[in-house]
């Protein structure tokens, strides 16, 4: 199975490349429009607040990234 990335604007598919494969079968999944895509679950802190915005009151936060050993944030 392989995956190739194209557009549809409505009547057509358009793919990114043509692959080098013989006649077989397809399955063709449309994706939603990227603006209205919630963000996938990565466990950083992007994603936790990921609709927050800095009213200048409260302190900024802070990714202190990918935990390194057994340390849980």
């Amino acid at each position: 199975m392989i995956a190739v990335k194209g557009k549809y604007d409505g009547k057509t598919i358009t793919l990114d490349r043509t692959p080098v494969i013989r006649e077989c079968e397809v399955i063709i999944t449309f994706l939603d429009h990227p603006d209205t895509v919630e963000p996938i679950d990565d466990g950083s802190l992007s994603y936790l607040f990921r609709n927050y915005t800095d009213d200048g009151i409260r302190e900024p936060i802070v990714d202190f990234g990918k935990a390194v050993g057994n340390e849980q944030w």
